[in-house]
């Protein structure tokens, strides 16, 4: 039975990636807790390194995006959603941080150029920040829609077959916010 978590990490990781345009590179071996790492952790798997390598940037171009809701958005509806989401994001965006430095990551975005469902892209930022009115709304709704469901399929695979205990609690944590978020975004076309 343990040998198949390795497997069964390696699929989810690869099922979540599916969409990217390039091949990144091999997941970092399981790393030992860091200096100072606390209690609450263990040793990071690949699915740890993957989720957090993917999660971090994901969750920090969303904040980008919501962020211009306040100049660009037409609908007090939209503006509202992006001002509700982004303190929840704000606060995730830290602890995922904290996470990926306790696992002794890069700052880097391994991602970077790669298309994958749910990431919010450096062209979309692009698109969003010339973009006023109604068309940024469509935009912006549906690029956060589309973050927020692919942030709790992701988890779910962290939940499942991550190593770290606290890393696997912060998926499920941000897996419930994502829903909820999912639900506001819902609530406003």
């Amino acid at each position: 039975m343990r040998r198949t978590a390795p497997v069964l990490a390696a699929v989810v990781v690869a099922m979540s990636m599916g969409g990217c345009a390039t091949t990144a590179a091999p997941a970092a071996p399981a790393l030992p807790p860091g200096p100072g790492s606390g209690s609450g952790s263990g040793a990071f798997n690949p699915t740890d390194i993957a989720w957090l390598q993917l999660t971090v940037p994901m969750t920090e171009n969303a904040v980008t995006a919501a962020h211009l809701a306040v100049d660009h958005a037409a609908s007090t509806a939209v503006r509202s959603a992006a001002s509700a989401l982004e303190p929840s994001q704000d606060g995730f965006l830290t602890r995922l941080r904290a996470a990926r430095d306790r696992a002794g990551l890069p700052a880097g975005n391994v991602h970077s150029g790669h298309r994958m469902p749910g990431m919010i892209t450096d062209a979309d930022l692009v698109a969003l920040r010339t973009s006023h009115g109604g068309g940024f709304d469509q935009r912006l709704v549906a690029l956060l829609r589309a973050h927020s469901k692919q942030i709790v399929v992701l988890a779910k695979g962290e939940q499942t077959s991550g190593a770290d205990p606290a890393t696997r609690a912060l998926a499920g944590e941000l897996a419930a916010a994502a829903t909820r978020e999912g639900e506001v975004l819902d609530r406003t076309s």
